[in-house]
């Protein structure tokens, strides 16, 4: 992603970005959502490497799910690395379940799990 890439998300009216700080005013992670209508993609959820298996993520998905339930929105979607485990457990515990699976998904050839958190039983 171009750095004007970047810059033109963050100005997105249906946007919502967080940033993990440390003490010290580090960034530990970030993570955004786009709300389209009754539904949410979290566009991306990153945790610096020496800051994972610390509940950083945990924390991190817990207060982007808030600001969706603040939306109102009804479900929620994200694609994930099929070979990141530790994602897919956090995502898995957070109630989310996988609905698809796209191959060559990323730029290094690598797949995409498609995951879903319904809402509207809730």
């Amino acid at each position: 992603m171009s750095l004007s890439t970047f810059w033109s998300e963050l100005t997105q009216r249906n946007r919502y970005y967080l940033a993990l700080v440390d003490e010290k005013k580090e960034i530990m992670g970030f993570g955004g959502i786009a709300f389209n209508g009754a539904d949410a993609d979290i566009q991306t959820m990153v945790i610096k490497p020496e800051f994972q298996k610390k509940g950083y993520g945990k924390q991190l998905l817990d207060a982007l799910l808030e600001k969706v339930h603040e939306n109102n929105s009804k479900r929620v979607f994200l694609e994930v690395v099929a070979e990141n485990k530790p994602a897919i457990s956090l995502y898995l515990s957070r109630k989310f379940e996988q609905i698809a699976k796209r191959s060559n998904y990323y730029p290094d050839g690598s797949d995409a799990v498609i995951m879903q958190l319904d809402l509207r039983s809730k």
